[in-house]
């Protein structure tokens, strides 16, 4: 949204993705583009009036239906988790034919210790100069950066503060699709408390790429998130952090689909950046797919499913053990990696850098086992 030169001057940057592979998207979504929600941009937001939703068609007999009009209140939730909101105004310097400007930039974040730490996205904060906070009470303060991870668009900031309002991060194993969950954060960079906005868990698991990253294992969501929500948190009615809101694709006639990262990964990379100020992240050294009955058939394959080797890095691990493009690894140390969310969830969870590891892959016809050690994931 751009603001006019009498309204405040900070703006919501996005950055325009595209959707990640998958046929159905592509054809479903054909010309539509993925924005990340973050800093205002020059794109206008459209809100629409959100409202509880209301049954639309009568039960048949006997069919145990909820009562949506009993659905409690989401204002106490609201009340005791806006305090640990901030709002974030970042500025950078540009630099023109004409010599050098100020830019500024919002979004949004989340307090996850009571000594300051704010998790936020990558994006928000990038290339900033500096960094300011608005608290829940009005308050501004300066914020450092510990460290950001552009592979998960993740980062943690600090403020010098102490017995702050933190919000918890939540188990996302127990969210299920159609549970309500509810977004806040600092919308369009507006002056004043957060916005907040009510949907559901659509979908696990997506896969979308930005700024030639790609990202894995989202939370999809139809609560709407808006230019400047970037960094602020999705929580469940217990009010627990389950996701980091991160992007939304906008187009004509396409609504309702936003992208969070998921708590499991919002609570790996915060304790790395606190920790080491960086997040260091086991590697084979491989470009992978899903193999599925297409591929699967077009290759002759005696498996229908695991992880397609589509790249090597050249003096990778991977190269330096041996494995071949079009090998199919099916398990890693007697854990099965039917697709590739499974393979890098065991990578970041199980493993670590330097760790030897027994990579069983399927190559034609044959399946064998290739020993390999990792090595840090380059930045």
């Amino acid at each position: 949204m751009t603001f006019s030169p009498w309204l405040p001057r900070v703006r919501a940057r996005t950055a325009t993705l595209r959707p990640a592979p998958p046929l159905w998207l592509v054809a479903a979504l054909a010309g539509a583009a993925l924005v990340l929600a973050g800093c205002n941009t020059n794109q206008d937001p459209t809100t629409t009036p959100t409202s509880t939703p209301t049954p639309t068609a009568t039960p048949a007999s006997g069919d145990a239906v909820p009562n949506l009009a009993t659905l409690p209140s989401i204002a106490d939730l609201v009340e005791r988790v806006q305090p640990a909101v901030v709002s974030i105004v970042v500025r950078d310097t540009v630099r023109t034919a004409f010599g050098t400007r100020n830019t500024f930039g919002s979004g949004s974040g989340v307090i996850f210790r009571e000594d300051g730490y704010i998790l936020t996205n990558n994006h928000v904060i990038e290339d900033a100069d500096s960094i300011e906070v608005t608290l829940f009470d009005g308050r501004d303060l300066q914020a450092e950066i510990v460290g950001a991870d552009p592979i998960t668009d993740l980062a943690v900031i600090k403020v010098d503060e102490r017995d702050m309002s933190t919000v918890p991060l939540g188990d996302v194993s127990r969210l299920r699709v159609g549970d309500w969950v509810v977004a806040i954060g600092n919308a369009a960079g507006l002056v004043g408390r957060p916005s907040v906005t009510l949907g559901v868990v659509s979908a696990f698991e997506r896969t979308i790429t930005a700024a030639g990253v790609m990202l894995r294992d989202l939370i999809q969501t139809d609560a709407l998130i808006n230019p400047g929500n970037s960094g602020g948190p999705l929580l469940n009615l217990s009010g627990e952090v389950i996701g980091i809101n991160t992007a939304v694709l906008r187009e004509d006639g396409i609504e309702g689909i936003g992208f969070a990262v998921g708590a499991e990964t919002a609570t790996l990379v915060a304790d790395q950046l606190v920790s080491n100020g960086r997040v260091i992240w086991p590697w084979l050294g491989i470009g992978a797919a899903n193999v599925d009955r297409l591929s699967a058939a077009e290759m002759n394959l005696s498996v229908r499913d695991g992880v397609l080797v589509t790249q090597l890095v050249p003096g990778g691990p991977a190269d330096r053990a041996g494995l071949r493009v079009e090998d199919v690894v099916i398990a890693i140390d007697d854990v099965p990696t039917p697709d590739v969310t499974t393979l890098q969830r065991l990578r970041r969870r199980e493993f670590k850098v330097g760790q030897s590891v027994t990579v069983t892959l399927v190559r034609g016809s044959e399946e064998t086992e290739v020993h390999l050690t990792l090595a840090e994931q380059p930045r």
